[in-house]
């Protein structure tokens, strides 16, 4: 929306107070030089309406409208049919009162669209009668997208903690099922094989212990890997996205990984936000790509690391991606916390690049 103030020719500024002595000082400033300035700083839309609800004064228009346009016309022209009794009504209140009114009320604009202000409405008094009324209008959509935007990250924040509250679970029922039962049957073994003592040959419970310490050692190495790969705070973040692409090798033919990352390790919290960001694009590859060909590069240019992740697969439409599908979110919170902002770019049976730019520290640059 483009603002324009109104002319200056069409109309005077309605009276001020030249009472400027309440700081014990007489005011330096002209009443009307005043009136005029805080009409042009303020952000709000002034205008002035006589006892018909005709626009007087306005310090700005916008909206396509002309001062032309504004002026001389009923306040009400600009309203919507819902808003105008409404207003209306108010504004005789104010004339009838001498009091301070506020109520929300909806413009139209001047290809339609519909516009929500916040109204304050207070009088003009002239020798001790109102003249006038003083509309200051607040545009409200932009604190509206700002709420619904607000909205939406909440909501996005509490299905993250939902779906890392559930993970959670899974791992706590893998523990259960998996790594706590080899456990508890090697135990059990041993103890077998304690009681057995000389009575009867007992190789048979130390063997099968053995075989179950051994799936578990397995199975907590697994575990400790789907968590957080040990390799990754032990040999660094190359170490550690060589795994993943090991892995994604076991179903995708063809997996190249280029990595270009001199001097000193990156930061920690950096490297693990670049290992998350591999992890979830690979697993997309796997789960839904069906590709033949994934390149993973990682490299330093400049003051970032840049993170590419583009397959050969079939591909799909960002704009279609369901509500309940939160990888490529958590990809984009992931790289905004850090400073960046993923560039995802697919078309269904054109394959899927991911490319992440990410600032390193400035002590790291």
């Amino acid at each position: 929306m483009t603002n324009q103030p109104a002319a200056e020719s069409s109309t005077a500024s309605p009276a001020v107070a030249a009472d400027g002595d309440r700081c014990g000082m007489p005011n330096p400033f002209d009443p009307a030089i005043l009136w005029d300035a805080v009409c042009r700083t303020t952000g709000d839309y002034v205008v002035v309406v006589d006892s018909t609800g005709s626009i007087c004064f306005a310090n700005r228009v916008g909206d396509g409208y002309t001062t032309d346009q504004v002026l001389n016309r009923s306040m009400l022209d600009f309203t919507v049919p819902e808003s105008a009794e409404r207003l209306a009504r108010v504004v005789r209140e104010v004339f009838e009162t001498g009091e301070l009114r506020s109520l929300e009320t909806t413009v139209r604009g001047i290809s339609g669209e519909h516009l929500y202000f916040a109204v304050r409405l207070g009088p003009v008094i002239e020798a001790g009668r109102t003249v006038g009324v003083v509309v200051c209008c607040e545009n409200l959509l932009p604190l509206r997208t700002s709420e619904r935007t607000l909205q939406h990250e909440r909501n996005l924040l509490r299905r993250l903690l939902d779906i890392q509250e559930r993970e959670r679970q899974l791992v706590s029922y893998e523990i259960h099922d998996g790594l706590a039962q080899y456990l508890a049957g090697a135990l059990m073994h041993v103890q077998a094989y304690q009681h057995a003592g000389r009575e009867r040959p007992a190789e048979h419970e130390l063997d099968t212990a053995v075989r179950l310490l051994q799936a578990a050692a397995e199975e907590s190495r697994r575990l400790i890997g789907g968590l957080r790969p040990p390799a990754l705070d032990e040999l660094g973040i190359a170490a550690a996205i060589d795994s993943l692409v090991e892995e994604t090798r076991a179903e995708v033919p063809e997996v190249t990984f280029v990595h270009a990352l001199p001097g000193p390790r990156l930061p920690p919290n950096l490297e693990a936000v670049i290992f998350r960001i591999v992890q979830e694009s690979l697993s997309n590859v796997r789960k839904h790509a069906a590709a033949h060909a994934v390149t993973v590069v990682v490299e330093k240019t400049g003051p970032n690391v840049r993170v590419l992740v583009r397959d050969d697969g079939q591909g799909f439409d960002p704009a279609a991606v369901a509500e309940d599908r939160f990888g490529l979110e958590g990809i984009r919170q992931r790289c905004r916390l850090n400073g960046g902002e993923p560039r995802i770019e697919s078309a269904p049976g054109r394959g899927t690049t991911i490319e992440v730019i990410l600032p390193l520290p400035a002590d790291e640059d």
